[in-house]
């Protein structure tokens, strides 16, 4: 039987890794990356306690999302062709 002082130190770091690990999902699931490259950092989050949220986060912070352009929702501006 475990004492309850390993309990009350482990709580703490249980409850951090897996607040880390939903921040880390959420960022995952606004980027717009290839199916396995998504697989890849869903497994490292998940799977390397706080190393792969922090590795993530950094990353995402690092390469930032692309921007969209202000054509891109399928409108026309002056000058442009269909193609």
């Amino acid at each position: 039987m475990l004492c309850v002082s390993v309990w009350v130190a482990l709580a703490p770091a249980i409850a951090a890794q897996y607040a880390l690990a939903i921040i880390g999902l959420i960022a995952l699931s606004r980027r717009d990356m290839s199916g396995a490259a998504y697989v890849v950092w869903n497994i490292v989050i998940l799977l390397v306690f706080f190393a792969g949220s922090i590795a993530f986060l950094v990353y995402n912070r690092v390469r930032p999302r692309p921007k969209a352009d202000d054509t891109s929702n399928g409108e026309q501006t002056d000058g442009e062709e269909n193609r």
